[in-house]
């Protein structure tokens, strides 16, 4: 006999039952979830890369990524925000507020050079985004590196 025979030979309430039942559904569960991340991080993993080297575009979209994962918009932008834990949009302004910070540590540059280097076409823009990820403005973030001078 194998393990199923056993079990439901054992089984003589409606509770235990509906407990095994519970136990499969749970079960079930469980393996199409682990699918279902198997089966999407690949396409995600692609999805960061293309970002993470074409972030400087400033003309990057949604609708490019998921056309480069072979995703529709919608789909995408479902399950990169379900699998990334991140929004598309908020995991771009990441990914060029992490390499401002670089560049205004790194370099001389001034804020609107760096703005047009990681992909803004509005510097003002630019510096308000930076503001509301650092908490500092991007001469701010400047001045407490060290060695760094204003631009």
């Amino acid at each position: 006999m194998n393990h199923v025979e056993t079990l439901l030979m054992n089984i003589t309430t409606i509770e235990q039952i509906r407990e095994q039942a519970k136990k499969i559904l749970v079960s079930a569960v469980e393996f199409r979830d682990k699918q279902t991340n198997s089966q999407y991080s690949a396409v995600i993993f692609r999805a960061k890369a293309y970002i993470d080297r074409h972030y400087s575009n400033p003309d990057i979209s949604l609708s490019q990524v998921a056309k480069y994962v072979n995703r529709s918009p919608s789909h995408f932008s479902t399950i990169f925000s379900q699998e990334a834990g991140i929004t598309f949009r908020d995991y771009l302004t990441r990914i060029r507020v992490e390499k401002a910070k670089e560049l205004l540590s790194t370099t001389m540059l001034k804020s609107f050079e760096i703005s047009y280097q990681i992909g803004y076409k509005d510097p003002h823009y630019f510096s308000s985004v930076f503001k509301k990820n650092t908490g500092l403005s991007p001469r701010e973030f400047r001045l407490q590196t060290p060695g760094q001078q204003e631009d």
